[in-house]
């Protein structure tokens, strides 16, 4: 919790000072391996507030066997068990995503659940190793929270909260982005 309220308050820093006259906020990880030259304004052209792509990692699955899978368990939509689950929990509850410390199995529907002709999805919950943000989402005063909300702090949060104040928040689920092996 410490650490991704942390990486809020960062957040928030960078947003409320960097920001003039832009029209979108890309947020980008410093660790990623690979990603396509032309993401951007692809990302762009769908003209969405805010938008990841599906962010994978070459995991090592036995001694000379690696395998793409998925490295952003914070992009996620909520399913019908998961809006039961939330119903359940207590309202300081922290979830947290692809933990296998977590108490919680949140049945939340990640990127890798969607299907190979499924574009582009809504999602409920955003990571952010690559989010493309419409720099008016920030202006009208959405940051990242550091306070729980709807159980979820940093990018998730951020996403519940663009949602709460009328943004649409989306996903690629087959445009992938490589983070390095850590």
């Amino acid at each position: 919790f410490d650490r991704r309220t942390l990486m809020a308050r960062a957040r928030n820093y960078l947003w409320t000072r960097a920001l003039e006259n832009e029209q979108w906020v890309l947020w980008i990880d410093g660790d990623l391996e690979y990603y396509p030259p032309n993401i951007v304004n692809d990302m762009m052209a769908y003209d969405k507030d805010v938008l990841v792509p599906n962010c994978l990692v070459n995991r090592k699955i036995h001694r000379f066997k690696w395998e793409y899978g998925v490295y952003d368990f914070n992009s996620w939509q909520e399913t019908p068990e998961s809006i039961e689950m939330l119903k359940m929990i207590k309202d300081e509850a922290f979830l947290i995503e692809g933990d296998g410390d977590s108490p919680f199995r949140t049945k939340r529907k990640y990127m890798e659940h969607f299907g190979k002709s499924e574009t582009i999805v809504p999602l409920d919950g955003v990571g952010g190793t690559f989010t493309l943000v419409k720099a008016r989402v920030h202006r009208s005063g959405v940051g990242f929270p550091v306070w729980l909300f709807q159980h979820q702090v940093e990018t998730e949060g951020f996403a519940k909260l663009a949602k709460a104040n009328g943004f649409g928040v989306f996903g690629l689920p087959n445009y992938n982005i490589h983070h390095i092996y850590n």
